[in-house]
């Protein structure tokens, strides 16, 4: 009885405080408040959710504390309703492994709990991730699920956005009529319960159904009817979406300041607020419509702009282990099966009858299909005119590609035009080298020497990613630590580091916390006076390993990376070692040690890169390149590279 009263209470409670002041700063309140952990799961709730189209990470970290609580209080309901919302999340920020592994873990524990309203929740989120694979059979599957469910509870909210996914799915199909009926319904239905998103929405279907059509103007009267209603709800998202929707119709129309001027927008509004799939289709819409405009310099600029957002979009990789998931969580559900007919009796000599009269029956069918052979002739002369069509649209993604591997390269001859002489680290070190293997065309690993006033200085650095946004951060790394040596004269690692750190911060402007820009890179970086022979090393992240006297001593960097998360005016440690005749040195980024492979596809790891470089440091230092490559090849197997590698080795 007192904890019926006490749950009335809280109730009550939560009640009084969202009807009197809804504002994000009275959710904020609650969480610091004295109330209830159900009232603090609700109001992360509704936080994660407020700023779902305003600032995502914020929603993210409301999201995941909302999980944890949710978990904290055995809530299974809230834990399912949790794992959908991450799974919104990760899905509108283009990460759709993540956003399926999520989605599947609230089917799970709505399936366990017979939970009508949760598993038709879960089932439209799966259609989303096979929708993103074009795989529209198990789309238009999950789709159903889902609307059979919400029709039979009568959730008229809920089946609002049924509809408006069915008339998605088969407008992608090219079945253009029943897409019309499916968004025109959403919009009735809108309209019926004053769903202010729901009309937007059909709207905005319309305007994609009409534009496959190639109806531009009535595309464009309903994307412009959908946008009115997207600034009034503030869903920034699908305003962009439609600005984009805009831009294409008038880029076919060849009305090019008109789609400069609503991709502009677009770009904008992703940029703000990180929505990285919008940002690259609004790049990739100005490069081509100042191609049309004969601008080629900010054509080729913006198409730049679009190679390295194109790694943010959905690839094979991800369609890889979204199948594997579906196919675990198909595999886990017939286990429970059968662990339920075990505890059945056997099946009954009638039912193996019914099967032998089902494959009778099988046959037959068979049979009178291929009766209607004679109707695919037809059909065949309609698919080899689709494929005609098809094969002029692969020619012009194969040009496409070809102008986009052609800046790539182009992009490594720069880059390896930047990187230093070998020849001038041998005047300090004959015996020593430099084991350079990058994961694409061009890296994000790079080695850096130069000489001031008697001393040679080297570096070893891995940027932020790998391929051109790697590359990219490679070449400022170069700039800013020649402009640190050459230019300002500063001679110790540890103040180098922390110029280039302010450096690269200014450079990436990453005191405007609205750039969203955190990259930067980790480093060791070596000062040698030959004379004296003493080392200075300064370490961000990176390692220094001398071996001397067949023993390995291992100097630990900084824990801190240069740029990203680090303060301004950054300090780090300048180590300063006497070293002697035979003392092996090696500089190497993380490439390596994180490889998978070996008989359990596990990681390469430190301790057993240690014990190879102790078994051939006596070696050549040709030789031991050699060694190391063959080593992590070996290991690596027929797995996938999956970061830059570079090994600095070098003999005193």
């Amino acid at each position: 009885m007192k904890k019926t009263i006490l749950s009335f209470l809280f109730f009550s409670i939560y009640i009084f405080t969202f009807s009197q002041n809804k504002t994000v700063d009275s959710l904020k309140q609650l969480l610091v408040s004295n109330v209830h952990d159900t009232i603090k799961l609700s109001a992360l709730q509704s936080l994660s959710h407020e700023f779902e189209n305003k600032d995502r990470l914020q929603s993210f970290t409301y999201g995941k504390q909302a999980l944890t609580l949710a978990q904290s209080l055995k809530n299974e309901v809230a834990i399912g309703d949790c794992y959908n919302t991450l799974g919104d999340l990760y899905w509108f920020s283009g990460d759709y492994t993540a956003a399926s592994d999520n989605y599947y873990k609230a089917l799970t524990i709505f399936e366990k709990i017979k939970h009508d309203r949760g598993i038709a929740d879960s089932y439209r989120n799966i259609g989303w991730i096979y929708q993103g694979q074009q795989n529209y059979g198990q789309t238009l599957k999950y789709y159903r699920k889902a609307l059979a469910i919400n029709q039979k509870r009568n959730a008229k909210r809920k089946l609002l956005a049924n509809y408006d996914d069915m008339g998605i799915v088969y407008k992608l199909m090219g079945k253009f009529d029943s897409a019309l009926k499916y968004c025109n319904i959403t919009i009735e239905l809108g309209r019926e319960i004053k769903a202010g998103k729901g009309i937007a929405t059909g709207y905005g279907n319309l305007g994609s159904i009409y534009f496959e059509m190639a109806d531009y103007d009535k595309a464009i009267e309903n994307y412009k009817k959908s946008n009115i209603i997207h600034i009034e709800n503030k869903d920034y998202y699908n305003l962009a979406e439609g600005y984009l929707g805009i831009a294409e119709c008038y880029l076919l129309q060849n009305n090019i300041d008109k789609t400069i001027e609503n991709a502009q927008l677009a770009l904008n509004i992703s940029k703000k607020y990180n929505y990285l799939n919008s940002v690259s289709n609004a790049y990739f819409k100005m490069a081509k419509a100042y191609a049309l405009k004969n601008e080629h310099t900010k054509a080729y600029e913006y198409l730049k702009l679009f190679t390295e957002f194109k790694d943010s979009t959905y690839n094979q990789e991800n369609s890889r282990q979204i199948n594997e998931m579906s196919a675990k969580y198909e595999s886990e559900k017939k286990e429970l099966m059968i662990n339920s007919l075990e505890k059945d009796k056997a099946l009954s000599d009638e039912k193996l009858e019914q099967e032998k009269k089902f494959k009778i029956y099988l046959i037959i069918f068979c049979l009178m299909v291929a009766g209607f052979a004679f109707f695919l002739y037809k059909s065949n002369i309609e698919k080899k005119k689709t494929n005609n069509e098809l094969s002029h649209a692969y020619k012009e993604i194969e040009t496409k590609n070809k102008e986009i591997q052609d800046s790539i390269n182009y992009a490594k001859r720069i880059q390896e035009a930047m990187l230093p002489e070998v020849s001038l680290l041998q005047n300090y070190f004959p015996e020593g080298f430099g084991l350079y293997m990058p994961k694409d065309v061009v890296s994000g690993d790079f080695y850096w020497f130069n000489e001031l006033n008697g001393l040679v200085y080297f570096a070893v650095a891995d940027c932020t990613g790998h391929g051109v946004p790697g590359a990219f951060m490679s070449m400022i790394g170069i700039d800013k630590l020649n402009q640190s040596l050459i230019d300002k004269k500063i001679e110790e690692p540890a103040e180098i580091l922390k110029n280039i750190n302010n450096s690269i911060k200014n450079a990436l402007k990453q005191n405007n916390i609205q750039s969203g820009s955190k990259d930067g890179m980790d480093i060791i970086l070596c000062s040698y006076d030959k004379q004296k022979q003493i080392l200075q090393f300064a370490g961000a992240n990176r390692p220094l390993w001398i071996i001397r006297n067949k023993e390995l001593i291992e100097y630990k960097p900084d824990k801190l990376s240069i740029a990203g998360y680090t303060e301004y005016d950054q300090a780090y440690k300048n180590n300063i070692l006497q070293v002697q005749k035979g003392d092996s040195i090696y500089a190497f980024t993380d490439g390596i040690v994180d490889q998978f492979g070996g008989p359990d596809g596990k990681k390469f790891m430190s301790k057993r890169m240690k014990e190879l470089l102790l078994n051939i440091h006596s070696q050549p230092m040709h030789d031991q390149e050699l060694l190391l490559k063959k080593a992590v090849e070996e290991w690596q197997g027929k797995l996938e590279q999956i970061d830059d590698i570079l090994v600095l080795g070098m003999r005193i």
